[in-house]
């Protein structure tokens, strides 16, 4: 009796590991055709809090440093999906937008890779992505999240880590390659 026990046990285990697999599959496919379909928003830092409170005690030259250095950082990244993201439309907004964003008021707020306003995009069709640090790894890396600014999940390809075998830093350009033809890849064997 104790035997059938546990393979009952261990049939019900598998069962639900096998359906929750299914599920992230699911998911994953989704929100690739979502992707596909609609268009990624990168979210820039602006550094702003930093900024205010250097200025706010009197640090004008290194709160205007560290506001020059966000703004290069920020063209990096915007030039980078310029010359190499194909994979579905791309707009951009800063952080201090992300509320508005999150609830669906970006009409005014996102702008194209000409650091123009765009509002021809009109859909929900959206994920967000950002250099972060991973909720998993812990590492610098460009993560795409959920409208709701929650990290997406396996088997999606949501993560390009800044960090190669932890002896060199990936440029812009080279991160934003990978993450097109990750996505490429992924999308072409859902089909």
């Amino acid at each position: 009796m104790k035997y059938f026990i546990y393979i009952l046990s261990l049939l019900f285990i598998f069962s639900t590991s096998a359906s929750k697999a299914q599920k992230a599959k699911e998911k994953a496919r989704a929100n690739i055709v979502l992707l596909k379909n609609g268009a990624l928003f990168i979210r820039l830092k602006t550094s702003q809090l930093k900024i205010n409170a250097l200025k706010k005690i009197g640090k004008e030259k290194e709160s205007e440093e560290i506001r020059m250095s966000q703004e290069a950082t920020n063209l990096s990244i915007i030039k980078a999906f310029k010359e190499n993201f194909n994979f579905c439309q791309v707009y951009f907004f800063y952080s201090n937008h992300s509320t508005e964003v999150k609830e669906g008021k970006y009409k005014a707020i996102i702008f194209n890779t000409d650091m123009k306003i765009d509002s021809s995009f009109s859909s929900d069709n959206y994920l967000i992505g950002e250099f972060d640090e991973s909720e998993t790894t812990q590492l610098d890396a460009f993560i795409i999240k959920d409208k709701n600014y929650d990290q997406l999940k396996a088997p999606f390809p949501y993560l390009i880590k800044k960090n190669q075998a932890l002896v060199s830093t990936r440029s812009y350009d080279d991160i934003i390659f990978i993450l097109n033809e990750k996505l490429i890849s992924f999308y072409n064997k859902k089909q």
